[in-house]
């Protein structure tokens, strides 16, 4: 195996990387959610302009238009939460499927609501539908990881051109 990131399914721990990274994408997240709505606007903007650069959107015309501000502000905290769920995916590799799998959506579910929360007491609106994209996020980098396990394991298996699907 090599040192760095454990195995899925073997009881090496994880790197301090993947912590680090954790903690990363958990400050950026909540730190976001600190601040106040005229900044989170601005810092919004500047986001919605880089997009608009490299995404042009098609409108029901089927002219091209520029993606709107909602549309943008979702889908990034979608992405936040795609890449944590990622990364929790990967710090739980030692444990269960089946454990792995709900302690992902548990961790994944108590931050969008402490995300939601923080939001509250900052002036901010606070929305459940926020909370459901942001744990559709947390879904998604943990199918995502998944995905890549199972492609990883299927190289390692060899030659045969069939996926293995043992138990780990």
């Amino acid at each position: 195996m090599k040192k760095g990131l454990a195995q899925e399914g073997s009881q090496a721990p994880c790197t301090k990387w993947v912590w680090a990274l954790l903690a990363a994408v958990l400050l950026f997240i909540w730190g976001n959610s600190l601040l106040p709505p005229s900044w989170s606007w601005r810092v919004s903007g500047v986001v919605q302009e880089a997009v608009e650069q490299v995404l042009p959107v098609e409108q029901a015309d089927g002219q091209l238009g520029k993606p709107r501000g909602f549309t943008v502000r979702k889908l990034a905290h979608m992405s936040e939460f795609a890449l944590l769920g990622a990364l929790l995916a990967l710090l739980t590799c030692a444990h269960s499927r089946r454990d792995r799998v709900a302690l992902i959506l548990l961790l994944g579910l108590l931050a969008a609501l402490i995300d939601e929360t923080i939001q509250k007491f900052t002036g901010r609106t606070s929305s459940v539908l926020d909370v459901w994209l942001d744990f559709s996020g947390v879904v998604l980098g943990l199918f995502l990881a998944r995905l890549l396990f199972f492609l990883r394991r299927r190289r390692q298996d060899g030659s045969s051109g069939r996926p293995s699907f043992r138990e780990s």
